[in-house]
């Protein structure tokens, strides 16, 4: 029965995707290359420029009362795991900014602080220019907020709640007058990822007394975890900023503030099976609860300042931003008890740090002639952090944590970036183009006095290129080359075993070497009436590609290490259409195949050949003038891993918008995964060990979200840059 009801559901996902037909009109000329693509109207889901796609997130109704995270799911190719972290085209590893500007935060943890509602678009460059940060094989997110565009006041209210626990509330309060715009933010949210998880482990280890493994007997443990897990995200951020623009000089400050808390753990019942030759298999029910807490304080300035020379557009710009976290910790707690709620085992580990970062550009940029720009800059990044780890055990004869005092590790570390690039974009024709150099000098130094030290100087060349060509019968062609790198920050450096729960440890590599990558990509774009049909063919070639493998550490316990596992390619197609088979149904079919070739060169892991893919269907209904609904089916397919696989699976989302008092209020309703087939399930297999996965998120999961934005009703557009929410250049990278 379960076989014939995903069938169904898969066909249901599948029948609106298949019956997508465009039809043949007369050709008119293609204009994605430099504007966004308007159909009947309405502003297109996705645009495309030179070097980068740009996502409108008022057009992704699934993501109301969530985050940048929940806005990214309609592109081509992310993935979002049971933790809730995103992957794009196979990899983590993506800078995220904000309006041209580093995140205080990284990762996905920066795509959560951001609420839908103050998001106006993402920007996704994924073979970005030498002048851009070479970090992230998989490119730049860039988020694009909503600004002010009228003079006087104008004010911006947004609050969500969720059958999961979800609460957040935003609220953006601006005032222009003239050259001058002064802004007022703050934020607080606190985000939950809830799921069912099951995990059946298997470790062996040769004993020593009987032959260590030379003919000896082998002890074997087999544990089943049943049980709840989480992850959150809690945010408290405070913002504040001063513009001025009076069309020859451009100065922007921006203060944040605040703390961000993100716990994650589980609670689970375990069962064991202890098994040695010659002997009955030893039962024993257990109780397992962990924790992780990472909190930080942290306070942000940026200041930047543009100078246009003269009426030829000639500018120089200037910026520079200092992040500080004045206290940040990191905490690990692994508790084991018996079945009468007594103590066996436990740890609790701290890693508590202060760490500062600052990045500062100088670029100067020529119009040597109408269509043609010469670039010319440096940018340097400088990051510094210490602290110390200690770990304490419980000691159960006297029920009681010991602090290990051989186990205490304070550390340094340090990271100097210094970079010069030029860069050259023009015009011929139906040609455009720019190109690019990069050179980074690089210095890296760790100490930690008990254990070990890293120092590394090194220089690096980064080259990129780009090429459009567009005719009204053929379309856009765009071309587009970067090489790329992930250097290892310090959490993955680290060379001391951190809990991740009881049965599962972890542990960096202080001789972890950077990954490289060339990232190549070709794409065709055509409006055909109604239709607009985007086609990319990409590629990527990655070495010491980093990646955790997972052995045998203990009886019943298992080490994660990272490592440089080996080297790999991907290549893969995107396509997306988009239509409206009728004036009130717009429907967006996308998806994509890859090929991944892994070549391992690190013991413990396996060589693999797989394909992978997604596919999307986004189907968007106005039911009326103020009425609007989106239904949300997508597929992900199964992948192999360094050490095993994981399965394919797929969920539907449906959300449905309402307008009040002329659009200035506005509710949202979303369910996620309202069949409830959202799961994921893999296997990690080693010498001596086994771990099979299964993870299931928690349902229902329901959003509720209000939206309301007052405006001046006297106000008037402004003329200038920032009042026309200008393009982002990128000239902050």
């Amino acid at each position: 029965m379960a076989h014939i009801t995903s069938k169904f559901l898969l066909f249901l996902f599948l029948f609106p995707c298949i019956s997508l037909q465009a039809q043949e009109k007369p050709e008119r000329p293609d204009t994605t290359m430099m504007r966004e693509v308007s159909i009947n109207g309405q502003r297109q889901r996705i645009s495309y420029r030179l070097d980068r796609q740009r996502l409108d997130a008022s057009q992704v109704l699934t993501a109301q009362g969530g985050t940048a995270l929940d806005v990214l799911r309609a592109v081509p190719g992310v993935i979002i795991d049971a933790d809730g972290s995103l992957s794009f085209r196979g990899s983590q590893e993506f800078l995220v900014y904000i309006d041209g500007k580093p995140s205080p935060l990284s990762g996905t943890e920066a795509l959560q602080m951001i609420g839908a509602a103050s998001i106006k678009d993402i920007e996704i460059l994924t073979t970005p220019s030498a002048k851009y940060k070479t970090d992230g094989d998989v490119g730049i997110i860039n988020i694009v907020t909503r600004r002010s565009e009228t003079e006087g006041w104008d004010l911006a209210v947004n609050g969500t709640a969720s059958t999961w626990g979800t609460l957040s509330l935003d609220t953006k309060i601006n005032y222009r007058t003239g050259h001058h715009n002064i802004y007022v933010s703050g934020q607080g949210s606190d985000i939950h990822n809830k799921s069912q998880f099951q995990q059946e482990k298997v470790t062996a280890s040769p004993d020593p007394s009987k032959g260590g493994g030379n003919g000896g007997s082998t002890e074997a443990v087999t544990s089943f975890a049943d049980g709840t897990r989480f992850r959150d995200f809690r945010t408290f951020i405070g913002q504040g900023g001063y513009e001025f623009n009076n069309g020859w000089h451009l100065l922007t400050i921006d203060l944040q503030g605040g703390k961000t808390i993100n716990p994650r753990g589980g609670d689970m019942m375990y069962k064991g099976e202890e098994s040695q030759q010659f002997t009955p298999p030893l039962e024993k029910m257990e109780e397992a609860h962990d924790r992780y807490k990472l909190t930080k304080h942290l306070f942000q300035a940026a200041v930047d300042y543009t100078w246009k020379l003269n009426e030829r557009g000639d500018e120089i710009s200037i910026s520079n931003r200092l992040r500080y976290d004045n206290f940040s910790e990191e905490y690990t707690e692994s508790n084991m008890f018996d079945l009468n709620g007594a103590r066996q085992e436990g740890t609790r580990g701290y890693e508590t740090e202060h760490h500062w970062d600052c990045d500062g550009a100088a670029s100067y940029k020529l119009h040597y002639r109408q269509t043609g720009t010469l670039e010319l800059g440096y940018q340097y990044t400088t990051y510094s952090e210490h602290g110390d780890y200690r770990i304490c055990y419980w000691d159960l004869p006297s029920q009681n944590f010991v602090w290990q005092d051989d186990l205490y590790a304070p550390f340094y570390y340090r990271r100097q970036t210094h970079s010069s690039y030029a860069q050259v974009n023009d015009r011929f024709g139906p040609w455009q183009f720019d190109a690019g150099l990069r050179i980074d000098h690089v210095r890296d130094d760790m100490d930690l006095p008990t254990i070990t030290s890293r120092h590394k100087r090194y220089t690096e060349l980064y080259p990129s290129a780009h090429l459009a060509y567009t005719t009204a019968k053929a379309g856009t062609f765009t071309l587009g080359y970067s090489r790329r790198t992930n250097r290892p920050g310090i959490w993955k450096l680290e060379p001391y075993i951190t809990y991740e729960d009881y049965h599962t440890r972890i542990i960096g590599n202080p001789d972890l070497e950077s990954e490289h990558i060339h990232s190549m990509e070709l794409s065709w774009r055509k409006m055909i009436s109604k239709t607009q049909v985007t086609a990319t063919v990409y590629a990527r070639r990655r070495t010491g590609v980093v990646d955790y493998v997972r052995r045998a550490y203990d009886v019943g316990v298992t080490l994660d290490s990272i490592i440089n596992a080996g080297n790999g390619w991907r290549k893969g197609l995107e396509l997306q259409v988009t239509t409206k088979p009728t004036r009130w149904w717009q429907l967006t079919a996308n998806g994509d195949l890859s090929l991944h070739n892994f070549r391992a060169t690190y013991e413990g892991c396996t060589s693999t050949h797989n394909t992978t893919g997604t596919i999307g269907c986004i189907n968007n209904f106005r039911l009326a003038k103020n009425t609007s609904v989106q239904f949300d089916g997508h597929f992900v397919s199964g992948h192999h891993l360094t050490q095993g696989w994981e399965t394919a699976y797929v969920y539907f989302d449906l959300a449905a918008r309402q307008s009040l008092l002329k659009g200035k209020l506005q509710l949202g309703l979303v369910a996620h995964d309202i069949f409830h087939t959202a799961r994921y399930h893999s296997l990690r297999t080693s010498t001596l060990m086994s771990s099979e996965t299964w993870v299931r998120p928690t349902y229902p999961n329901i959003v509720l979200s209000v939206s309301y934005h007052f405006r001046q009703p006297s106000a008037k557009t402004k003329e200038g840059a920032l009042s026309k929410e200008a393009e982002f250049v990128g000239k902050d990278f």
